[in-house]
Order: structure tokens, then sequence, then C-alpha cells
């Protein structure tokens, strides 16, 4: 098998980037295939169906407390390179609501998670292999100004790394 060569460089020309995420969302799983061009999705179908944005649920989080991470694997002696993409989410006030949906994340195998970022680009997290709740913790905090909620990591283990994903696949 032959590999890749560059075909271009990355140019830095703006500071005009602003971090964090805004919302997930979740939609029940597994991905049965995608319309990708260019890294950019324009179709997920699941169950024989493309998803549309009622197939989502929709998780808002308090500003500047959730995060996207990929990190890259590439082992020289084994010739393998995987991408670790997490989405680290923040739930203020623990409740029953929350802790029934969490349950429900924690028990689900093959999510279809996208993550909406502060430039207002979605990611998406394990399209190829499923997302998955990987961790979370629960805290009443101490401190009368410390939080009580949840923090939640959802992760995907995949062969590429994460896409963009088109507005309309999530959001009417």
């Amino acid at each position: 098998m032959a590999c890749s060569n560059l075909t271009a460089g990355i140019l830095d020309l703006c500071n005009d980037g602003f971090s964090g995420i805004q919302k997930i969302f979740l939609a029940n799983g597994p991905v049965e295939s995608f319309t990708e061009t260019a890294g950019v999705v324009t179709a997920i179908t699941v169950g024989g169906s493309p998803l549309t944005p009622a197939d989502f649920f929709e998780f808002e989080v308090p500003r500047q407390t959730s995060t996207f991470n990929e990190t890259i694997t590439a082992t020289q002696e084994n010739g393998t390179l995987m991408f670790q993409q997490d989405i680290t989410m923040v739930f203020n006030q623990m409740e029953a609501s929350k802790r029934n949906s969490i349950l429900l994340m924690a028990q689900a195998t093959t999510m279809v998670a996208v993550a909406l970022d502060g430039n207002g680009k979605y990611w998406s997290i394990g399209l190829e292999f499923g997302a998955y709740m990987a961790s979370g913790t629960a805290t009443s905090g101490q401190n009368y100004t410390d939080r009580n909620g949840y923090e939640i990591t959802i992760s995907g283990m995949e062969k590429s790394p994460s896409f963009e994903v088109t507005s309309t696949i999530v959001e009417a």
C-alpha cells in the first residue's frame, strides 16, 4: 500500500477564531453510512433513513465549560493510526431528569454525536464506529460557589479525523 504524499500546507491567515462548545447533539446509532466530500458530511444514515434534526437531542452547556479534543495516535512500529475524539460536557445542578438522561447515555454504545463549536462549525464524534459515554462525575460541590452538577465525556475511537457536519443535519 502506498503512503500518502502531502498536497498542501496550512496557512494561518487571521486571528478571528473563537473557542468553546456551544451545544452538543446526540442521536441513536449505529451509523450505517454517511456522505462525505472533502471532510464535510452532508448526510448520515441510521436504520435505513437519513438523520434529520428531529432525530437529535440537543444538550446545552454553560459557556466556557465544555470542550472537544481529538488526539492523534500514530504508531510506526505497528503501522497504525487512530483518532481519539472526546467531548466533555458540563451540566449544572444535579436533578433527576439530568440523572436519567446521563444513565441512558451511559448505556448507549453507538450514539451519533455532533458538537457545535464557538466558530459555528459542527464536528462529528465517533461517526465511523459509534460514540459512547467514556466517563462521568456528579458532584455536590463543597463551597457555596462550587459547581453542583455533572461532567460527562463522550468518546469515539476512529480511523479518520473528525468530520465537519453540515448544520441542516442537526438543526432546522
